[in-house]
């Protein structure tokens, strides 16, 4: 899933939006995104995909992801949504 970083990080900057990219040691990616007034968490570890809408009401950092994909064609379909 990490060959999706690229892909990711370009439709972030067409759609203009801060955001943040973090690289850990274990190989796994966070990119942080905030969106008007959401942050919104991609996480990618192995073959795995997660994006989680952080709010008030759930926890700021959580190593679980709300939504996780196996499939990049299902990540990338809810991944267009939130700028929508």
């Amino acid at each position: 899933m990490k060959k999706l970083v690229p892909d990711i990080i370009n439709k972030l900057n067409i759609e203009n939006v801060k955001y943040d990219v973090h690289h850990f040691d274990s190989g796994a990616v966070m990119v942080d995104i905030y969106i008007k007034d959401k942050f919104y968490v991609i996480q990618i570890f192995g073959d795995e995909i997660g994006l989680s809408l952080n709010t008030d009401n759930t926890s700021w950092f959580d190593i679980i992801p709300k939504k996780t994909f196996k499939d990049a064609k299902e990540f990338q379909k809810v991944f267009e949504e939130i700028f929508i």
